[in-house]
């Protein structure tokens, strides 16, 4: 079935050394990752589960090296983007664009030392700097609109419902 068929694919990803990341509803992947995480000495499998008490946090942002390859680049998009946009609404390309541009934009803020990588720091890059480059660059709202990616993002910046989720401190 299904779950054969996905954990599958995930193995083949996982044994060419990708770096998987899972979001299990069912707890499915637990013993999996159990198995993993023993034959690795705790350097894979990692596995965190969601309770009231301890609610799963980190951040996109973080790497235990400070290089961000196309691998890490491309998560922290995608991530933003499932964030901002709903199934049934892609984004247009200069979206695409202006997002890869602010992530890219943000990232070198992180390499100079200027910014403490996390959510909260992307979300004030976008706000003040990259509403700035938006401005000299003479992007119009409808190619992108800075207000909206704001407001549909807020919820994860510093006070709002889930600021908890992309800016853990833990690593």
């Amino acid at each position: 079935g299904k779950s054969f068929l996905t954990n599958h694919i995930e193995r083949q990803y996982y044994e060419q050394n990708a770096h998987v990341l899972l979001v299990d509803t069912g707890n499915s992947y637990e013993g999996l990752c159990n198995l993993i995480n023993s034959r690795t000495k705790g350097e894979d499998g990692v596995y965190f589960t969601y309770t009231d008490e301890n609610p799963i946090a980190f951040n996109p942002f973080y790497t235990d090296d400070g290089v961000f390859d196309i691998e890490k680049r491309e998560s922290i998009k995608t991530l933003i983007l499932t964030l901002w946009k709903r199934d049934d609404e892609p984004p247009t390309r200069s979206e695409e664009v202006a997002l890869s541009n602010a992530v890219n934009g943000y990232i070198e803020k992180i390499k100079d030392g200027v910014s403490h990588p996390s959510f909260n720091g992307f979300y004030d890059f976008a706000k003040i700097d990259y509403r700035k480059i938006l401005e000299e660059k003479q992007v119009r709202e409808k190619d992108f609109d800075l207000a909206n990616f704001l407001n549909v993002l807020e919820p994860y910046y510093r006070g709002g419902e889930y600021d908890y989720l992309l800016n853990s401190e833990k690593q």
